[in-house]
């Protein structure tokens, strides 16, 4: 059903690429998120939330040299203590990350990030880079019905570790002789419903299929491939059937705990993006 379109849908995405350092490892946690490109123009399209990654990007290493400079101070494991405690450092925080574009750019380029005031969308403008791609997306100019059959694409389940930790420059940084491999997912499921934001505006719709980790950005589309929208997170519903039972396995009798949740997919409208698009004057093309 979704062959053609998945094949069209395919040609305009950018995969967003990142390494994720811990505090207290060395080990880096690898991460994809999914970009649009637009038009001609290389206007890309994503996830508000995928594109302040570049913002934070560059206030963590700030603020990871601070780090480094006063641990590099410390005289003993209290001084180092009252470091992490200035910082609220724990092995979960995050210090550092480094974004790695899969394509030919200096490393000296501008970007332009445009925001949505309160919805989980934004632009994002390269300057000076040339996308290559073959066709461009088309927004639908309604909001899919409820039982309406959608897919969502996107850069899941990363197959690739280019990323290390580089003790020398303090920093994370790509290996060398990398090979890149970035396979779309696509996963199709029906809209179950249509969801109202912080101001009361049904400006999002749900879907019976969740939206993987790296799909959030990519497009959610009908078997046509007319976009719908964009894949924003995945909440989790309790369906309240707690499972607290012996079973039997074989021979043996185990004792069972299960609390299930239902995974579904949230999406901003097309409708609110085409919105967005017109504010800020980016060529599109709807049906």
């Amino acid at each position: 059903m979704y062959k053609k379109s998945i094949k069209y849908n395919s040609k305009f995405l950018i995969p967003f690429v990142e390494g994720i350092k811990y505090y207290g490892s060395n080990e880096i946690e690898h991460g994809l998120g999914t970009m649009i490109v637009i038009n001609e123009e290389g206007d890309i399209l994503t996830c508000k939330h995928v594109a302040q990654e570049f913002i934070i990007n560059d206030r963590l290493r700030e603020k990871y040299s601070s780090i480094i400079k006063e641990i590099s101070k410390c005289k003993n494991a209290s001084e180092k203590r009252e470091v992490e405690k200035k910082y609220n450092l724990t092995n979960s925080s995050i210090v550092l990350t480094n974004i790695n574009l899969p394509f030919d750019v200096n490393k000296d380029f501008e970007i332009e990030i445009k925001l949505h005031e309160y919805l989980d969308i934004a632009i994002i403008k390269f300057k000076g880079i040339k996308f290559k791609v073959d066709n461009y997306p088309i927004f639908a100019k309604n909001i899919p019905e409820q039982g309406q059959s959608v897919c969502k694409l996107g850069f899941a389940f990363p197959e690739y570790s280019c990323f290390e930790y580089s003790e020398e420059k303090k920093n994370i940084v790509i290996k060398d002789d990398v090979v890149f491999h970035f396979p779309l997912f696509p996963m199709d499921g029906i809209v179950t419903r249509l969801v109202m934001d912080e101001k009361g505006k049904t400006s999002m719709f749900e879907t019976s299929s969740p939206g993987i980790r790296g799909q959030s950005g990519g497009p959610v589309f009908s078997p046509e491939g007319i976009i719908y929208g964009i894949q924003s997170y995945t909440k989790q519903l309790d369906l309240n059937f707690d499972v607290d039972m012996n079973v039997k396995r074989g021979i043996e009798e185990r004792k069972v705990s299960y609390t299930p949740f239902i995974n579904l997919g949230v999406s901003i409208s097309s409708l609110e993006i085409i919105k967005f698009l017109d504010e800020n004057n980016i060529k599109y093309e709807s049906k």
